[in-house]
């Protein structure tokens, strides 16, 4: 008996190991996604809603779910081969024929007087004979076993009159067959006439069954079949066929109940994708190879556009489950029957919410990304509402309208705004779809207020699944980083009150950093937000960072250069415990992490070289042992934190001396391999410089320098003037 739980135990062990591995995951996932998505898509082709078969009586009235014209290929094809019966095969004659035929007959009975007189024995001439006939003549072996040797014998005895009759009989028989043309399906028949005749003529008895089977033999067809000429003839006939359309409207009776089902009944159920007749697995196989494509395009198109959302399980697997939700949405909702009357039931299409998953995807992930999907998803609900390309253009216009309504998400009200804009697009769409199909104005107006409502759910579902969506899978939206830059926030309270240096520093270095992303297109509201929390870990210890020292005492003069290190170092590990104490977003604790890198803290470094051991000082010991800038915001934030504090440390700023400072820190930065990690460029290097310089320069900004002298003899006489007011 089998241990079930050493059998679990095994089960859990295999499942943690390969887990591990991170191309198992993925294929793992997207497996799990394909899969799904096979279910929710093949759903409609895994039977048919009705199992009508012809013959049938119809159990109930069948009405058209929506408007269609279509070719009916059975019957097109049907009066199209009653057209090809009626053309007439074209023959020509061969008019070589006959005179190749009597030449070989002249050649045969010349072989056998040849034979006749050569001077041979008797074996050896009936033996030269056999094989001309087998080889020149072409009888079989088979029928030349079965021609009596006596026959053969006395063929070669015979006498040049009787040789002559017989051969003249030939020719003559050949002429009769081919004088009004033999075809090939009738040289079955002149075989048999030739040798009818053969057997009733007057020649020498024995000789009969040798010159009926060589005639049988020779006599082929001077009428040859002209293939070009019929073809030709084919497809004009073919042509000249009109195309059979059948159209049905919206609510029209298909079959009524008590009808027997026809064939032409059948056909057009299945049009309408009510009836399907036959196995499922081929539709269901072509949905799976469909679906295949899409996915391997879909990766294709997120490695060249988006290739670091493929590094993140957790990306991944939030798009699969936008993806597997909103096809799942419209799965439900093309299945809802609305109302009694078919015709309204038929425009269920345009309630499907498909711009919703564009959106989200738009805000969660990427927007360039959002708009291929939105193509995908429009593509899969025509699958699923029977190839209806009404629904499919709606639902991509209105995706298109969600997406770009949006832009920049900066508020909740931005999604009300996406909604409406949908809402806007379904109903124009569906207006233009009714004046091209002539639709009556009462179900135009219906499917335009449907189009609204589409738009509308779309702004609610968005709103409704937006938060949970950034709890679960950490990905943050602007409302949420937005948020977090409000100075209200609990941890920026805490740095206004307890750390009023680090904040003010902060927010300078938000303003760099930010301006400094708008100049090489990374993400400036990440910048902001990451740099305004960067330093929160300075709220364990705020007096030992300068900036907070409000008196001239410093407690790093007391304490050795090692311990002044490690309490620096320990800011980045504080902040750590203090993102995700108050739950910051992984971005954002990122940041946090990594905008020191492992730089150098100099000043204890040097201080310690300036000791009594300098021999005993190593570089690492007085580094920060911080993962580098993984991106290029928190390379960003990096900068602008020693930009910031390297300027301030000017004694007198001027703009040459403070551009000078800031391509220093850069160029150190860059030579101390900080940035080995991100993607920045030295062309981004040079523009992260002049956006520094530019915003540096409105703050550090030269002043009037006014003279001590002249400014404390203006202030006497203004209390002079004040005592003698007095008095």
């Amino acid at each position: 008996m089998l241990d079930m739980r050493r059998v679990r135990a095994l089960l859990r062990l295999l499942l943690k190991k390969y887990t591990k591995n991170q191309l198992i995951r993925r294929v793992g996932w997207g497996l799990m996604f394909f899969l799904a998505t096979l279910i929710i898509v093949g759903s409609g082709y895994s039977s048919g809603k009705l199992s009508f078969r012809e013959g049938q009586v119809s159990p109930t009235n069948v009405y058209a779910p929506r408007s269609i014209e279509y070719v009916d290929e059975a019957e097109t094809e049907r009066l199209r081969r009653e057209a090809v019966i009626k053309v007439e095969q074209p023959y020509h004659e061969d008019a070589s024929v006959l005179p190749q035929l009597e030449n070989e007959v002249k050649d045969t009975f010349n072989k056998v007087r040849e034979l006749r007189n050569a001077e041979l024995e008797s074996d050896d001439r009936l033996q030269q004979l056999r094989v001309y006939l087998l080889e020149d003549v072409g009888i079989s072996a088979f029928e030349l076993e079965n021609l009596p040797v006596s026959s053969l014998e006395l063929l070669l005895q015979g006498e040049d009159l009787q040789l002559g009759e017989a051969e003249t009989l030939s020719i003559t028989l050949l002429q009769e067959e081919l004088r009004y043309g033999l075809r090939a399906d009738a040289l079955s028949i002149a075989r048999e006439n030739i040798a009818n005749k053969v057997t009733q003529s007057s020649i020498n008895s024995e000789w009969k069954p040798v010159v009926s089977t060589v005639l049988v033999n020779m006599i082929r067809p001077n009428l040859l079949f002209d293939s070009e000429t019929y073809e030709r003839r084919v497809a004009e006939a073919e042509a000249e066929v009109p195309i059979v359309e059948r159209t049905y409207k919206a609510g029209q009776v298909i079959v009524r109940e008590g009808d027997i089902i026809t064939s032409l009944h059948l056909a057009v159920l299945r049009q309408l994708g009510l009836v399907r007749g036959g196995a499922a697995w081929p539709r269901v196989l072509g949905v799976a190879f469909f679906i295949l494509i899409i996915g391997v395009l879909l990766v294709a198109y997120i490695y060249r556009t988006k290739r670091e959302m493929l590094e993140h399980d957790q990306h991944m697997i939030l798009y699969g489950l936008l993806f597997v939700l909103t096809l799942l949405i419209a799965r439900g909702v093309s299945v809802i029957t609305i109302s009694s009357q078919p015709e309204i039931t038929a425009l269920v299409g345009y309630l499907i919410p498909v711009a919703a998953g564009g959106i989200l995807i738009s805000i969660l992930l990427d927007k360039r990304l959002a708009v291929f999907s939105a193509v995908i998803f429009s593509l899969f609900v025509g699958i699923m509402t029977s190839n209806q390309l009404s629904f499919t253009l709606v639902g991509f216009v209105g995706s298109m309208a969600g997406i770009f309504s949006i832009g920049v998400f900066s508020t909740r009200s931005d999604i009300v705004r996406g909604g409406l804009f949908v809402a806007l697009a379904n109903a124009v769409m569906i207006l233009i779809f009714g004046l091209l199909n002539e639709t009556s104005v009462a179900m135009v107006l219906l499917g335009m207020g449907m189009g609204a409502i589409n738009g509308i759910v779309c702004s609610m579902l968005v709103l409704g699944v937006l938060p949970y969506l950034e709890g679960a899978f950490g990905v943050t939206s602007t409302v949420r980083m937005l948020e977090l830059s409000n100075p209200s926030q609990p941890l920026l309270k805490r740095l206004l009150l307890e750390a009023p240096g680090t904040y003010h520093h902060s927010i300078l270095v938000g303003n760099l950093a930010e301006a400094a992303a708008e100049a090489i297109h990374a993400d400036p509201l990440l910048v902001r937000v990451g740099a305004y929390y960067h330093d929160i870990g300075k709220l364990k210890r705020p007096y030992f960072f300068i900036e907070n020292q409000m008196s001239r005492d410093n407690p790093h003069d007391k304490l050795a250069s090692s311990l002044s290190t490690l309490i620096i170092r320990l800011h980045v590990k504080d902040g750590l415990e203090l993102a995700r104490e108050y739950k910051l977003p992984p971005a954002i604790q990122e940041i946090i992490e990594q905008h020191h890198g492992t730089s150098l803290i100099a000043y204890f470094y040097q201080r310690a070289l300036e000791s009594e051991h300098p021999e005993l000082v190593t570089e690492d010991e007085y580094r920060y042992d911080s993962l580098k800038p993984q991106s290029k915001e928190a390379a960003l934030v990096m900068l602008a934190d020693s930009v910031e504090a390297g300027v301030r440390s000017l004694q007198k700023s001027n703009p040459n001396r403070m551009e000078g400072m800031i391509r220093k820190i850069i160029k150190d930065k860059l030579n101390d391999g900080q940035f080995d990690e991100c993607d920045l460029t030295l062309k981004d290097l040079n523009e992260i410089a002049i956006a520094f310089v530019r915003v540096l320069g409105g703050i550090f900004h030269s002043r009037i320098e006014y003279p001590e002298a002249a400014l404390i003899s203006e202030l006497e006489r203004g209390k002079s003037k004040g005592a003698a007011v007095n008095q």
